[in-house]
């Protein structure tokens, strides 16, 4: 008879459960199930939320259960399945359910505007649909994905019956150039399109030019280092580059005032060109520049550049006693936007020295962690760029000079047309290497573009 109890105590709970109501939060459940919280009845019901009902199951197996509720965190709403699939969206507002034939199309409606990166956008899009019934939605708010920082949106209203269509407004300010998408859903249904947004024109750089006479940027001069810099057709609003161009500031070769030109320009990069010869004090300006995110070109050579290395390296940079090479040097075939870019692909290509074989030069700190070698004589660095900073390096005080129609073999290696385009130069170099083809000016282009970014 003990055990018998035991056995009969269980049964007597488990039939009073089958048997009456449940209430959880509350004693007085007020029918089957009473989820509640009593006095206060300030706590809702959340329900399981998935982006997809595809997505549910059946913790025992098998079809879900006629009456499953979910929310649908894509449409951002209630559905429940019944004995013909998932429901529509359920919803406060919603006038009469959608026929079947009832879609939203986002391909056949115009998209107009202008789309910029960094630029506050104004645009519109039309979203069409067919076979409406009258459905009252809420107002839309979708955010782009892909290229961020865009909104389409419209205020709530009410489907036409039959067909129409919806217009929305974008707005924001596009966080890059590329795809911005977008996903529209409405009363049930949903439907996609993108807007491409562009780079745009780039706006004014200031340029801080240290050298010399035709070696140099400077707007009185009409060699290639300025002429690339100043044809529209480069870096102009309509050019390869869209671009508003730049302010070049020349500051000549004195030594010491690099910090206070950086401090009273404040450049956007700086170009040094033959003559000009660094000092110690300069040094530590251009490496606390080049720390703050300046950008740099150095086209000196012989001991011109060493205080420069020394400074951004450590350790002790040597120049090497010119080798003659037949006045030209093979470039590295890397992937790097110097070497192919907008101007034009170098890659494994040569460049030309200016009336001299280029300086090398050693510093056991250069090496291929830190910086990407585009050329070497007899195993000593020439020409590199740094992995970390913008920074381009080259041992020739002539890397970028050139004229339109020169023809020297030995000098103004940078080939270049009337409209200041950059183009190879041929016909280059001395001995074995005569009549090269040369490529200084589509790299120094290339490196432009590069630093604009």
């Amino acid at each position: 008879m003990k055990n018998r109890k035991n056995y009969l105590l269980p049964l007597i709970f488990f039939a009073n459960i089958l048997f009456s109501q449940v209430g959880i939060g509350t004693a007085n459940p007020r029918g089957a199930l009473d989820i509640n919280k009593e006095t206060t009845n300030n706590m809702g019901l959340v329900l399981p939320t998935n982006s997809d009902p595809k997505n549910m199951i059946t913790p025992k197996g098998g079809d879900i259960a006629i009456g499953t509720i979910m929310y649908d965190s894509t449409l951002s709403c209630v559905r429940v399945f019944k004995p013909t699939g998932w429901s529509n969206c359920l919803c406060d507002q919603c006038g009469p359910t959608p026929g079947p034939g009832f879609t939203l199309d986002c391909s056949s409606g115009t998209l107009s505007g202008t789309f910029t990166a960094g630029t506050q956008a104004n645009g519109t899009k039309v979203i069409n649909y067919t076979n409406a019934t009258g459905q009252s939605y809420p107002g839309i708010s979708a955010a782009s994905s892909g290229v961020s920082g865009l909104i389409a949106s419209a205020g709530a209203g009410t489907l036409a019956n039959g067909n129409g269509s919806i217009s929305l407004n974008i707005s924001g300010n596009p966080s890059s150039s590329g795809t911005a998408s977008f996903t529209i859903n409405i009363a049930g249904q949903s439907c996609s399109f993108s807007a491409n947004v562009s780079a745009g024109v780039i706006p004014k750089r200031m340029i801080l030019s240290l050298g010399g006479g035709m070696y140099t940027p400077n707007p009185g001069n009409t060699t290639a280092p300025t002429t690339i810099l100043q044809s529209s057709a480069n870096f102009g609003p309509t050019g390869t580059v869209p671009s508003q161009g730049f302010d070049i500031k020349t500051v000549g070769t004195t030594q010491g005032k690099l910090a206070a030109n950086i401090a009273t320009y404040n450049p956007y990069m700086i170009i040094f060109t033959w003559d000009y010869s660094s000092n110690a004090a300069d040094a530590v300006a251009l490496k606390d520049y080049l720390d703050k995110g300046g950008r740099a070109m150095i086209f000196l050579q012989q001991a011109q550049p060493n205080q420069l290395l020394n400074q951004i390296f450590g350790g002790t940079t040597t120049n090497n006693a010119a080798t003659g090479t037949g006045l030209v040097k093979q470039i590295a075939n890397l992937s790097h936007p110097i070497l192919n870019g907008p101007f034009g692909d170098a890659r494994g290509n040569l460049v030309g020295d200016d009336n001299d074989d280029s300086s090398s030069y050693t510093n056991a700190n250069i090496n291929s962690s830190n910086v990407d070698i585009l050329s070497t004589n007899n195993g000593q660095m020439v020409g590199f760029i740094h992995k970390t900073y913008k920074l381009f390096f080259w041992g020739d005080g002539g890397f970028p000079l050139g004229a339109v129609n020169d023809a020297s073999a030995a000098s103004y290696p940078a080939g270049v047309d009337a409209s200041g385009k950059p183009i190879p130069k041929t016909k280059f170099g001395t001995g074995t290497s005569a009549s090269s083809v040369v490529y200084n000016s589509i790299l120094y282009a290339n490196a432009v573009a590069w630093m604009m970014q």
